[in-house]
């Protein structure tokens, strides 16, 4: 029986590692190039009012202030947070006993915080935030008051 040299022996198994080095290198090997991507649109929010709804969820009278409803519709494919809900014009007033041309209503800007999802709506109640001063005509009585309001909103 013959006997490989101990050299021989430690050659093959040398020459078999790095054999194995190099076919392990040519796997974890890794190189260079450029990745392209494109940002969406952000499309603004819409606002409505709640159906069937006086936008004051109770009544003002004068030296008082009361909930606002509105719902806000946003119409992005990603969610977004509502960031602050803040008038945008003077308040109107509709159905009331009389002429109601000073409604003495103002809106207090609210930081809701929101979340909406994608594609998605809510209804925002804002705590006291409308108010009816002194200033309110008589014929404001029992009148429906819209308040014009500016929603900004941030990615979620």
């Amino acid at each position: 029986m013959r006997r490989l040299p101990a050299v021989g022996v430690t050659g093959v198994v040398v020459a078999v590692l790095l054999g194995a080095g190099l076919a392990s290198a040519a796997w974890l090997s890794s190189g260079g190039g450029t990745a392209t991507s494109r940002a969406g649109q952000a499309q603004a929010p819409t606002t409505t009012t709640v159906a069937g709804s006086a936008i004051t969820a109770n009544l003002l009278y004068p030296g008082s202030s009361g909930d606002v409803k509105v719902t806000v519709n946003n119409p992005n494919t990603y969610p977004v947070t509502v960031t602050s809900v803040s008038p945008n014009g003077s308040p109107t007033a509709a159905g009331g006993s009389g002429t109601c041309a000073t409604t003495g209503v103002t809106l207090t800007t609210a930081s809701p915080g929101t979340a909406i999802p994608a594609n998605g709506s809510t209804t925002l109640t804002l705590a006291g935030a409308a108010s009816m001063t002194s200033a309110s005509e008589t014929g404001c009585q029992n009148a429906t008051f819209t308040i014009p309001v500016t929603v900004a909103i941030t990615s979620a």
